[in-house]
C-alpha cells in the first residue's frame, strides 16, 4: 500500500531545496549543478537551453537517485520527461551494456516519438541508444534498432506487446519502468497490456508513475506493482491556476458552430486546439471554420500516421491556425507555446478537462482555456469547479456591436504601430480637407483598407500651399475649394427647391425658375466630361431657339459651354453682403418671360483665353485640377518628353489643360506622352479643336 505518511503535497509547501535555504536571509535558487549531476549531463542540459530545474525535477531527482519508487501527480507540460530522462543519462542506464535497461510506456505514438527525442537530447553526451516503438510504423526498422543494442525503449503498450510476443524485445534486464500519462493509458483501455508488460520485468526494478490525476484504477495498479511508493502531489488541489486563465461562455446550444465563430472573432487567438467529443464533430467543425475563411484541420484516429504527422508539421509551421481534435486523437500532441485551448463540447469527465487544458500554459508560460457551456453541461462544469477548485471567468457571447467595436479598436492599435512618427503640416492639411469633403468618409475608408490590407496606397504627397494665398480660386493653377454638398434631390434634379430656399440664405443661387431649369446641370455636365476624356469632343452648336448664356458664349476664347460650367462648379462662392446670382446655367427649356436674360457682366468671371502666338499650336491634355495635378507638375511631365514649356503657356482647367507650344514641338510632345500613366490613368495629349466662330 501507499504510505500515506510519506505523501508529499507540494502545492503550497516549498521544494526541498527551497526549504533548505529558508533559514538563510537570502533565498538561493536551485540549479542543475546543485543536484550533483554528471558533467556530460550538465552540458547536454545547457545545450538544450535549460538553466534551472522545474519543480517536478527538483523534487523527484533526489528521490529517484535514492532508488525510491515514486508516484507524481503533475499536469501535462510541467517537465516530467526530464524528471525521468535525466536519471537515465546520469548513470541509471549503462551505455556499455547493449540491452534494454529502461522502458517508458506512453499512451500514443506521438508522445512516444516526442519523449524518445527528448531523452535523446538529454543523453546526447552519454552515448545511450533510444528506440521509439509504436504502431503505424514499419516493424522491421524497430527490430533492427532493438537488435543493434537499444538501451531505452519508449513505446505504446500495444506495439511493445507485439515485440514481446515475437521475441524481438526482452525485458529481463530492465532496471527502471516508467508509466507516463498513466491515467490516459487506463482510460484508453491499456490496463491489461500494462500489467502484462510489467510482469515481464524483474520485480526489483524501480518504478516511476506520472499522471495528471490519480483515480482509483491507478491506486490499484500502484499497490500491485510498486514498492512503497512515495507520492509527490504537485497539482492535487488546482489545475494550472497560476498559468492558465479559465474562461467559459454560457450558450443556448442551438447553434453551437455559429456561437463558436463569435467567440473566435472576439477572443481572436493566434492559434488554438479545439476539442470535440466525437470524430463527426471534429470534421463538421473544421469544415465550418474553413467556410468562414479560417485555416483549420481536423485530426482523428481515422487518419494514418503519415497524415497525422503531416497535419502536426503544418500546425507547428503555422500554416494551420485551428486544430480540431478529439481527446483520443489529441493524446500525445505537444505544441510548443500553444496560447489557447477551446472546449467546443465539454468533456465527459473532469480528468479529460485537465488533460485538455494541460496543452496550454506549459513550461511556466501563460495560456487560456475557453469552454462553451450549454444547458446540458452546466452540471458537469459545476462539479469540475468544486473538485479542482477552479474559478473560471464567465463571459457573455459578444454582440455584433461589441465585435465591431473590438475590431475597430484593434485596427486603431495596428495603424499606430504601422504609422509611427508624425506627419508634416502639408499632410495634416490634406487630412483636414479630406475629412471635411462630402465623400471624405469614402476616401478615408479606402485609405484604411489599403493600409490594413498591407497594400501601399497610391497617394501623391501634397504640395505646400503658397504662403500668400488667401483665396484658393484667386489663381488659375490653384486647387479650388470644394463647394458645399447639395442634397441628393437637388443633385439629381428632383425635390422641392422651395424647401431649400426657406432653410437658409441662397448663397448666390439663381432665381427659382432658372434654378429649376438648370436642375439637370450636374448630370449633364458629368456626362460631357466623361465623353471628353474618351473621345474627341463633338462640335455642338446651341439651338437657334435657345440663346446661349453669356458665360457659355465663346467670346473668342474657344471654350465650349460645358468647359465653362466645369470651371464654374469648381469655384468657391466668395462671401459678399449681396451675393450675385450664378453666371453659368444650362437651360433645359426655352427662356420665358419670367426668365431674366443672363447678366452682361458674367463673362468677366470667365478666365481669359490665351491664344497661341504665331508659330505655336494649342494642345489638349486630359489632366486637370480635379486630378490633383498642378502647373508645376505639368511642366515636369512635359519636360520628360524633351520639350520645355513655360508655366505661362499652360492653362489648367478643372478637367483638362490647354498648352501652347511651338509647332515644331507639338508632335514631339504628343508622341512622347503616349503610353504614360498617372495614378493608373492613361495620359492623352492631342491638338485642341479650333475655337468655334459665331
Amino acid at each position: 500500500m501507499i504510505d500515506q505518511a510519506e505523501v508529499r503535497d507540494n502545492t503550497d509547501a516549498p521544494s526541498p531545496a527551497a526549504a533548505a535555504a529558508s533559514d538563510s536571509p537570502v533565498e538561493k535558487k536551485t540549479s542543475f549543478a546543485d543536484l550533483g549531476l554528471r558533467p556530460e549531463v550538465l552540458q547536454a542540459i545547457a545545450e538544450m537551453g535549460f538553466s534551472e530545474p522545474m519543480e517536478v525535477q527538483t523534487v523527484t531527482l533526489p528521490l529517484v537517485r535514492a532508488g525510491r519508487d515514486i508516484m507524481v501527480q503533475s499536469r501535462t507540460g510541467s517537465g516530467k520527461t526530464a524528471a525521468f530522462g535525466i536519471p537515465f543519462a546520469d548513470g541509471m542506464v549503462d551505455p556499455t551494456q547493449k540491452s534494454v535497461q529502461a522502458i517508458v510506456l506512453l499512451p500514443t505514438r506521438e508522445l512516444a516519438l516526442q519523449v524518445a527525442a527528448e531523452i535523446a537530447r538529454i543523453s546526447a553526451q552519454s552515448g545511450l541508444s533510444i528506440v521509439p516503438v509504436y504502431g503505424g510504423a514499419p516493424m522491421g526498422r524497430q527490430i533492427e534498432q532493438l537488435r543493434a543494442g537499444g538501451q531505452i525503449v519508449c513505446g505504446t503498450p500495444g506495439r511493445i506487446l507485439d515485440h514481446l510476443r515475437r521475441g524481438t524485445l526482452h525485458l529481463d534486464k530492465v532496471k527502471c519502468a516508467v508509466l507516463d500519462e498513466c491515467d490516459e493509458m487506463l482510460s484508453m483501455g491499456f490496463q491489461e497490456d500494462i500489467e502484462a508488460i510489467l510482469e515481464r520485468t524483474p520485480k526489483e526494478r524501480q518504478t516511476m508513475l506520472f499522471s495528471a490525476t490519480l483515480p482509483e484504477g491507478i491506486q490499484r495498479l500502484a499497490r500491485r506493482y510498486m514498492r512503497q511508493p512515495e507520492m509527490v502531489a504537485l497539482s492535487a488541489d488546482f489545475v494550472g491556476v497560476h498559468e492558465i486563465h479559465h474562461i467559459y461562455y454560457s450558450i443556448p446550444g442551438g447553434q453551437r458552430e455559429a456561437e463558436l465563430s463569435r467567440v473566435l472573432a472576439f477572443e481572436n487567438p493566434d492559434r488554438a486546439l479545439i476539442f470535440c467529443n466525437t470524430r463527426e464533430e471534429t470534421g463538421r467543425v473544421a469544415e465550418f471554420l474553413r467556410r468562414q475563411g479560417l485555416d483549420a484541420e481536423a485530426i482523428s484516429s481515422d487518419l494514418s500516421q503519415s497524415e497525422r504527422e503531416n497535419v502536426m508539421t503544418r500546425m507547428r509551421a503555422g500554416s494551420i491556425r485551428f486544430l480540431v481534435a478529439t481527446d483520443v486523437a489529441a493524446r500525445g500532441i505537444d505544441l510548443e507555446n500553444l496560447p489557447c485551448v477551446i472546449n467546443y463540447t465539454f468533456p465527459d469527465s473532469p480528468e479529460s478537462y485537465i488533460h485538455r487544458t494541460g496543452r496550454t500554459g506549459r513550461a511556466g508560460r501563460s495560456g487560456h482555456a475557453i469552454s462553451l457551456i450549454g444547458p446540458t453541461e452546466v452540471g458537469s462544469f459545476y462539479y469540475l469547479k468544486l473538485l479542482y477548485k477552479i474559478r473560471p471567468e464567465e463571459r457573455a457571447l459578444p454582440s455584433e456591436a461589441e465585435l465591431r467595436s473590438k475590431h475597430e479598436g484593434e485596427s486603431v492599435l495596428r495603424l499606430r504601430s504601422l504609422l509611427p512618427g508624425d506627419a508634416s503640416p502639408e499632410w495634416r492639411s490634406l487630412a483636414r480637407r479630406i475629412m471635411g469633403a462630402g465623400d471624405g468618409e469614402r476616401l478615408v475608408g479606402c485609405l484604411l483598407r489599403g493600409a490594413l490590407a498591407g497594400k501601399e496606397a497610391r497617394v501623391e504627397p501634397p504640395k505646400p500651399l503658397p504662403q500668400d494665398s488667401t483665396e484658393p480660386a484667386a489663381k488659375a493653377g490653384d486647387e479650388p475649394a470644394r463647394p458645399a454638398r447639395e442634397p441628393a434631390e437637388s443633385r439629381y434634379g428632383h425635390g422641392d427647391y422651395r424647401d431649400r430656399e426657406r432653410s437658409g440664405p441662397s448663397r448666390g443661387r439663381p432665381p427659382r425658375d432658372r434654378e429649376r431649369a438648370s436642375s439637370d446641370r450636374p448630370r449633364f455636365g458629368g456626362e460631357r466630361r466623361e465623353r471628353s476624356e474618351r473621345s474627341p469632343r463633338p462640335e455642338r452648336a446651341p439651338s437657334p431657339s435657345q440663346p446661349a448664356p453669356a458665360s457659355a458664349a465663346p467670346s473668342g476664347d474657344g471654350r465650349e459651354f460645358w468647359e465653362v460650367w466645369s470651371e464654374e462648379v469648381g469655384r468657391t462662392p466668395t462671401a459678399s453682403p449681396a451675393p450675385a446670382p450664378e453666371t453659368v446655367e444650362v437651360p433645359s427649356q426655352a427662356p420665358t418671360a419670367a426668365s431674366p436674360p443672363p447678366a452682361a457682366s458674367s463673362q468677366a468671371a470667365t478666365p481669359s483665353y490665351q491664344a497661341p502666338a504665331p508659330g505655336q499650336v494649342r494642345l489638349y491634355l486630359n489632366l486637370g485640377r480635379k486630378d490633383g495635378i498642378s502647373t508645376e507638375e505639368i511642366v515636369s511631365l512635359l519636360a520628360s518628353t524633351g520639350v520645355s514649356v513655360p508655366a505661362t503657356s499652360i492653362d489648367t482647367m478643372n478637367t483638362h489643360t490647354y498648352i501652347n507650344v511651338d509647332a515644331a514641338d507639338g508632335e514631339k510632345l504628343c508622341a512622347g506622352l503616349v503610353g504614360k500613366e498617372r495614378n493608373g490613368r492613361a495620359i492623352m495629349c492631342e491638338p485642341a479643336r479650333p475655337p468655334r466662330r459665331r
